[in-house]
């Protein structure tokens, strides 16, 4: 049994690898432009939220003490219809002579006795219809207790549904026979957001009350309160969740880092290179490979071309600013996916200044599993005895750290800890 549960965490923590890499907590304060900015040099773009799957994947992406991180949400300048159901097409409607009316930005649908729709202010309430498969009729159901469309929406969400969205006079026919209120709300809702990276996503995660400004033209999600979304100024300076891959860095290293073939078989203790980098944290370089002969590349010149490249950072931070940094300069913190990879970690890890060194390796409590920060999709692991799973539960905010003695394994320690780093680069 102990075996057959291992296997199926191990199989658990491989698809959280994978469903995480697609967002990517940055722990840097920016105005939205800046952060948009920043996700397509570095990766795609700001966050773009298809459904309820990926506000989960959200928000077990960021720190648990996170207050609120912007994502790709923005105000355009054109309103457009959109079905709540997720990405489903707006190609049928059977609105009412003289409608929709254009009575704001912002405005909802619903369905009269006769079936015809009007467009309405979304806080009238009325009653409404829940729906899960737009192929089952008999999956409709009607709410006969009255609630704004905001509300009705949340109402259907909670049973796992959504507002039902019509496609075709017989659904259109098939809804106005289940409900017996005079008129009663459909999923159909108009608004002028839009998505930074261009995509059609219709799904919508407002808190009570939001949009709430004119003037806040931006969107944060805010995590204190499950993720729901705030509209905000888009000058205030918030953290940003990034999406897509991490991209090759086209920058080269900078020109006081010294950069130092790595040999597998020398001892670490003689590498030459503890300089100070541009940003004043003490580095050391290894490009690691262990084929290589150990000779010295000039600084300033490119870096020869090996399997892995790997930086030792000698400066103190807390995981989520190691994992920052390394974004920053680099391209993520290290992440080990085979012996190798290990034991070439386990040689820089012994010329740290702290008694471990952060790896980018996070645990989240809403799954009770291990995965990396970067994109990595094997499943090597070498915890430390009592230390992984399925052996040891952990907390909240644990990360995941190598000792830089003994065996030199993997322990959790609070994120807050503040120890010596390894970013990792592309090869080259």
């Amino acid at each position: 049994m102990k075996w057959t549960r291992t296997l199926l965490l191990i199989s658990e923590f491989c698809s959280i690898i994978l469903a995480f890499s697609n967002f990517h907590y940055i722990a840097l304060k920016k105005t939205h432009e800046e952060a948009k900015d920043y996700c397509r040099r570095t990766h795609t773009d700001l966050a773009t939220i298809n459904n309820v799957t990926d506000m989960s994947d959200l928000i077990a992406s960021v720190p648990n003490d996170t207050i609120r991180a912007w994502i790709g949400l923005e105000l355009g300048d054109v309103s457009r219809w959109h079905w709540a159901w997720p990405n489903q097409k707006v190609d049928f409607f059977n609105w009412k002579v003289g409608n929709p009316q254009g009575l704001a930005q912002h405005s909802c649908a619903a369905m009269d006795s006769q079936g015809e729709w009007f467009e309405s202010e979304c806080e009238t309430k009325r009653s409404f219809v829940c729906h899960s498969n737009r192929d089952a009729p008999s999956d409709y159901i009607f709410v006969a207790n009255t609630k704004s469309w905001r509300d009705a929406q949340k109402h259907c969400r909670d049973l796992s549904l959504d507002l039902v969205s019509v496609s075709s006079a017989e659904e259109n026919k098939e809804v106005r026979n289940v409900s017996t209120a005079q008129n009663l709300w459909i999923g159909l809702f108009r608004d002028s957001w839009r998505w930074s990276d261009g995509s059609e996503s219709s799904f919508r995660y407002w808190k009570r009350q939001q949009p709430n400004n004119r003037d806040q033209d931006c969107v944060a999600a805010v995590f204190k309160d499950g993720g729901q979304w705030n509209d905000l100024k888009c000058s205030s300076q918030h953290t940003f969740v990034c999406q897509g891959p991490r991209k090759v860095p086209t920058t080269t290293p900078s020109t006081n880092s010294e950069v130092v073939p790595f040999n597998s078989t020398a001892a670490t203790s003689t590498q030459q290179s503890n300089t100070d980098d541009a940003s004043g944290f003490t580095t050391q370089v290894g490009t690691l490979n262990a084929t290589q002969s150990s000779t010295v590349t000039p600084s300033g010149s490119s870096p020869p071309s090996t399997s892995e490249n790997l930086i030792l950072i000698r400066e103190n931070m807390t995981w989520m600013d190691a994992l920052s940094y390394c974004r920053e300069h680099y391209m993520d913190l290290v992440y080990i996916t085979g012996q190798s990879t290990q034991d070439q970690v386990a040689q820089m890890a012994q010329n740290a200044t702290s008694s471990h060194i952060w790896l980018g390796l996070r645990y989240t409590c809403t799954f009770d599993l291990w995965f990396w920060s970067g994109s990595a999709s094997d499943c090597y692991q070498n915890w430390a005895p009592g230390q992984g799973p399925p052996e040891r539960a952990h907390e909240c905010g644990i990360t995941g750290a190598m000792l830089t003695t003994g065996r030199q394994q993997w322990v959790g320690l609070p994120e807050t800890q503040q120890l010596n780093f390894i970013c990792q680069d592309c090869p080259g």
